[in-house]
């Protein structure tokens, strides 16, 4: 007799326990983002991201926000981060639309990327919020603006520098 049939690519909420999985994944992509001197200057680590996440996953969710999973089997390989857009500093007035919400992480492993992890997980935000949905892309950062535009995004006009030398680009999608 044959194990029941499982999809081996899915999305789902971030849970307790999550934690050790999730940690890991967010400081490879700060570190592409950032450089290890800044995060170590900072104190950041995979225990103390995984101490954070621990207790963010504790606690209820917040009011419009979601944290995602993305599975490949029992494994995490992704985790995407969301929430309400109070911050829209920059944005035309046509842009700022109430109700947005910003896809604060989206991360995969590079050992799963182009298997359709992250478009499982924005498709997922997509359907639990409501809105603009909108992401802050580095400007040199090619392959995640190749990304959001097969998602429907486009750059939004709004621009901001993070620490000395990191310029990055609101992107946004509207939906009806």
């Amino acid at each position: 007799m044959s194990a029941p049939a499982s999809a081996d690519r899915s999305v789902r909420p971030a849970q307790r326990g999550d934690e050790a999985a999730i940690a890991p994944l967010q400081l490879a992509s700060w570190r592409a983002l950032m450089g290890e001197e800044t995060l170590a200057a900072q104190g950041v680590s995979e225990e103390s991201l995984a101490r954070l996440w621990g207790r963010t996953l504790a606690r209820p969710r917040p009011a419009g926000g979601t944290t995602l999973v993305a599975l490949h089997g029992a494994r995490i390989v992704g985790f995407a981060l969301a929430g309400p857009d109070d911050a829209a500093a920059g944005c035309e007035p046509e842009t700022d639309r109430e109700g947005a919400t910003q896809v604060y992480e989206l991360v995969v492993d590079e050992d799963f990327r182009r298997c359709g992890h992250g478009s499982r997980m924005l498709s997922a935000i997509a359907d639990l919020t409501r809105g603009q949905l909108r992401a802050w892309i580095g400007d040199s950062d090619e392959q995640r603006q190749r990304f959001f535009t097969s998602a429907g995004f486009a750059p939004s006009g709004a621009v901001r520098r993070l620490g000395e030398g990191t310029t990055q680009h609101m992107w946004w999608a509207h939906r009806d």
